[in-house]
């Protein structure tokens, strides 16, 4: 039972990260391109509330976590922390 919770997981995972492929590589592209932890904040505050006003909440969660993961594969590992630790509205 638990492999198939984590199926589902990771298939809407996949889902979430084609459909909103745009959103996660300007995203972190834009995270990725600040220089101080200021406006690091500043920026992941931009996206993640503007993916919530376009695409609302419910995918939010899921957004953040691919988005932490797309950071880490740029080499932005404490940018992706940062991510993950934001506190959303």
């Amino acid at each position: 039972m638990h492999n198939g919770r984590k199926s589902a997981r990771e298939a809407e995972k996949t889902l979430c990260r084609s459909t909103y492929m745009m959103e996660l590589a300007r995203g972190s592209s834009y995270i990725a391109s600040t220089l101080t932890p200021a406006t690091q904040q500043a920026a992941i505050a931009e996206v993640l509330n503007g993916f919530r006003e376009e695409h609302g909440a419910d995918a939010l969660l899921i957004f953040r976590d691919l988005l932490a993961e797309s950071l880490k594969n740029r080499k932005h590992k404490l940018a992706a922390e940062a991510v993950l630790n934001f506190e959303l509205p």
